[in-house]
């Protein structure tokens, strides 16, 4: 049956006769007569000479190129192979209708009949669309101000409605400006104008650090945003700058990878201008062998995994409190009294009167998981403040059989707890402060690796030597209950967060490029000394180099001689205080062309991913419950612009111009 239709298929079509086709156009089919409408009236019998022209540009449609109607028609069509069929055909198109009633209605007066004839509805439409295509400069950058501050505000783009209504009061604004839509177009255009600028200089930098770090939004999307550390063209200072935010579908280590190649792609950014890519400890970011580090590096050979300062450092916090039975003591007791107060508001009230009838200051009690990095030190300095108020609270309580007030105050009560608490809140002070510089934007390798170490290093001065140094209010407690206590365990805890922090903060841990640490610069005295580590950073780094012959590395180990003893020589008149001052010196130095380019690599590197925190703190201030509906594109735009009104201004005029191009208006002098 199948071979039967097949053959009576065959059959018909070598039955119907093949159209002709030329390789050339046939200058008689301009004589051949249609039946069509023409400027002169409907249903006109002409030649097809009086409608097309043939030239060196092809073939032309007068009546389409005397309406100005855009397309091939209008400017000259050509073909590889011609047909008389395509000519006939091009006379039912839609353009060539349109270009014959313009050409109509132009000779014949029409569209004046019709502005003489039309409804009082159709004026009012035909008005409005004729405001909205017309462009008043200051009036649009009126609006344009408003949705920036509207978005500074973290408003909805429904309220700017409410700001253009209440500056029309003022400012001559036409109603069909202020809707949300044109509001959401400001948007867009703030976004471009923002993005582009931001792209380009990352694009014309010639070595980055990618931030990335993963979370969930208030909706529960996966969510993964992007920081940038770089250094602009003709510029000696580094920035970082937010990328954007992207919705995974998983959070898997290729996914996130593929993610970020892809983000890459559509900016037209270069991969292999990453050197360092920052995370926090998470096994599918760092992982060694299926991370997305280890598996970007398969596509960049030299790229640098870092694991973030910060984290590090709360890790290693977390890992000495968990170890003591002391600790864990504490920590029930600084739970216990958040949850006393927190969920209840008659014990809350009644501790705030008990602090104004005592005519003392109270600060209200932390939790010891609300901040990140910072919590536990919020939480010990609240309980200290309210430490003499909580006793006597509890003591107020206890009478009235509360078992929590009981266990409380027996808790305070104990001097051993008391000195625990006031050193560990000493301790977290100064733990806390590194932890503050740790989350400095733009902070490099080899700074966070000093504040690290001096740190240790002051808490085993001040604890661990023979003589240990209490603080001034530790030592009124030890005062009056020396005999009675044993800071033995004290003493063990400040030891173990030391050796945590040493091993995550290791003497070695900056490798070759130690050789542009401060401290190897002050010390380096061996004419040869750091020649190994800048070889390596060489041969690792070669891609960045402009120079790229054999003689590159021996060029920048000459450099490098020069430049150790140069710069110690600085150091001891005070010329250079810091390495962010060192590598400016260096890229402004033009003997130091070369080993400039692996200081420039170095002072890129970021330490910390601390911007991400601050990323998706934006985030939940932008996605709220309110606005939960929020899709990713939006929301991402919405933080492009946050981002840049927090670090400048936002140039109004380039805003303008980019919107007035994406569509065709016509500007109102």
């Amino acid at each position: 049956m199948h071979s039967a239709m097949a053959k009576r298929k065959d059959e018909t079509s070598l039955q119907q006769p093949k159209k002709k086709v030329c390789l050339t156009f046939k200058q008689e089919w301009l004589n051949e007569l249609v039946q069509t409408d023409t400027s002169d009236g409907p249903d006109k019998s002409v030649k097809l000479s009086e409608i097309f022209s043939y030239g060196a540009n092809g073939i032309v449609c007068k009546i389409s190129y005397e309406a100005k109607i855009k397309g091939e028609f209008s400017t000259g069509k050509t073909w590889a192979d011609w047909k008389l069929d395509y000519l006939k055909r091009h006379l039912t198109h839609k353009c060539h209708i349109d270009a014959v009633k313009a050409l109509y209605n132009k000779k014949h007066g029409t569209a004046i009949n019709q502005l003489l004839g039309e409804s009082r509805e159709s004026r009012e439409k035909r008005i409005d669309l004729a405001n909205k295509s017309k462009a008043n400069p200051e009036q649009i950058k009126i609006l344009i101000d408003n949705v920036l501050l509207a978005i500074k505000m973290n408003a909805s783009m429904l309220s700017v409605q409410e700001l253009h209504n209440h500056l029309a009061k003022y400012v001559s604004l036409p109603d069909s400006w202020r809707s949300k839509n044109y509001a959401f177009e400001f948007v867009e255009s703030i976004n471009a104008v923002v993005q582009a600028e931001t792209m380009e200089a990352v694009r014309n930098a010639s070595v980055h650090t990618l931030i990335v770090d993963e979370s969930t939004d208030i909706t529960v999307h996966k969510m993964l945003v992007l920081y940038i550390k770089f250094r602009e063209q003709n510029q000696f200072a580094y920035k970082t700058v937010f990328a954007g935010i992207i919705q995974l579908a998983r959070c898997s280590a290729q996914d996130i990878a593929d993610a970020i190649t892809q983000f890459y792609t559509d900016h037209g950014l270069d991969l292999q201008k990453m050197a360092m890519l920052t995370s926090d400890s998470a096994s599918v970011m760092l992982g060694k062998h299926n991370g997305v580090t280890a598996i970007l590096r398969r596509q960049i050979p030299h790229l640098t995994e870092q694991h973030c300062v910060a984290h590090r450092e709360d890790l290693g916090i977390d890992d000495a409190w968990k170890g003591m039975q002391l600790m864990k003591e504490v920590e029930t007791l600084l739970r216990t009294v958040y949850s006393l107060f927190s969920r209840s508001s008659v014990k809350k009230s009644k501790f705030d009167e008990l602090a104004k009838v005592l005519e003392v200051d109270s600060l209200s009690f932390r939790p010891l998981n609300e901040v990140c990095w910072l919590s536990r030190y919020q939480a010990v300095n609240a309980f200290l403040r309210n430490y003499s108020l909580l006793t006597e609270y509890c003591s107020k309580e206890a009478d009235n059989d509360d078992p929590i007030a009981k266990y409380c105050l027996k808790k305070l009560s104990d001097p051993k707890y008391r000195v625990a608490i006031t050193v560990l809140g000493d301790v977290l002070e100064e733990l806390a402060q590194l932890s503050v510089s740790l989350q400095r934007s733009n902070l490099n390798i080899i700074d966070s690796h000093c504040f690290a170490r001096a740190k240790m290093e002051k808490l085993k001065s001040q604890y661990l030597w023979q003589h240990i140094h209490w603080s001034t209010r530790v030592n009124e407690l030890l005062g009056k209950h020396d005999s009675a206590i044993n800071t033995a365990e004290i003493n063990l805890f400040v030891r173990k967060v030391c050796d945590h922090l040493d091993a995550r903060f290791p003497e070695g841990e900056l490798k070759e490029w130690s050789a542009f640490s401060l401290e190897t610069l002050d010390s380096a005295i061996d004419f040869d000394h750091g020649r190994t580590d800048v070889t390596r950073l060489t041969e690792k780094f070669h891609a960045f180099l402009k120079q790229r012959d054999d003689d590159v590395t021996e060029n920048i180990c000459q450099q490098y001689r020069d430049f150790k003893f140069t710069v110690k020589e600085k150091r001891k008149t005070g010329a250079l205080q810091t390495f962010d001052e060192m590598v400016t010196w260096a890229l402004k130095t033009l003997d130091f062309g070369e080993l400039a380019q692996l200081i420039d690599i170095c002072g890129t590197f970021q330490a910390s991913s601390a911007d991400c925190e601050r990323g998706f703190s934006l985030m939940n201030r932008i996605k709220t419950n309110s606005r939960n509906r929020l899709q990713t594109t939006h929301l991402d735009q919405l933080m492009t612009i946050r981002s840049t009104q927090a670090d400048g201004s936002i140039n109004l005029d380039k805003i303008y111009n980019h919107w007035k191009g994406i569509k065709d208006r016509r500007e109102k002098f």
